[in-house]
């Protein structure tokens, strides 16, 4: 159960084996229309036809038959139903009109965690998925690290106090910091495990611009979604 980092950019077509079927159709392709041009200016018109109609035949079915398995591997590296989860999990906790329940998950990437999911609950924008920070800062860090659910409380409204409470206590730079979400006053992040309950593979994350709203039986919901959520994992990405 390994929740995959959504595909994009070269490095993702790097690392699928139809990218490179491509690349030897598109070779093969070009050896083909030689050999079609040297009859045709031979005067072999008849082979020159066979050799190019077989050529375009064969390329297109290879072409046609990687793209499909591209799109495959693109559809399984996919995190939107994950993401579908998240919007549930976020119906049922029933957050009131003008309040702002954010949530994303990240999985660790070496050194780093990476954000898997748009934050279910605000705007979209682009270069949240795919962004990464050090895997030793934040309480999604600490939730990685210690393998225990954790709740941060915001002490202070000033935001350059609250700036210097991030660097302090949760070990953030201060350019980093300034990064974050100025309007969040709670945190919550809770480890989802590999099966064997061995490893944490993901943290799922949720911050909120309302004091106490963590509240037990909201933390209660929040684990029970996370039984859901784990099960969904361990079936949509075996």
């Amino acid at each position: 159960m390994k929740i995959p980092r959504p595909a994009r950019g070269v490095r993702w077509l790097v690392l699928q084996t139809a990218s490179y079927d491509i690349l030897v159709a598109v070779f093969a392709a070009a050896i083909g229309f030689s050999s079609a041009d040297n009859y045709y200016s031979q005067g072999r018109i008849r082979l020159a036809l066979l050799t190019a109609v077989g050529v375009v035949g064969v390329v297109s079915f290879t072409l046609f038959k990687q793209l499909l398995s591209l799109r495959a591997a693109h559809a399984q590296t996919s995190t939107q139903e994950l993401e579908g989860c998240l919007y549930t999990l976020r119906a049922v906790l029933a957050p009131e009109v003008g309040i702002r329940l954010r949530l994303a998950i990240h999985v660790p990437v070496r050194e780093n965690f990476e954000q898997v999911t748009e934050y279910i609950g605000d705007t979209p924008k682009p270069g949240r998925v795919g962004r990464q920070f050090p895997i030793n800062t934040g309480i999604i860090g600490k939730a990685y690290r210690e393998k225990a659910v954790f709740v941060g409380r915001r002490v202070s409204d000033d935001y350059e106090a609250y700036v210097r409470e991030l660097i302090s206590d949760w070990n953030y730079t201060e350019e980093r910091a300034r990064k974050l979400n100025p309007g969040a006053m709670e945190w919550m992040a809770l480890p989802i495990y590999d099966p064997e309950r061995q490893r944490v593979e993901a943290v799922l994350f949720l911050d909120v611009n309302q004091r106490d709203f963590f509240t037990a039986d909201r933390q209660e919901l929040i684990l029970a979604g996370l039984s859901g959520i784990a099960v969904f994992v361990g079936r949509r990405y075996a």
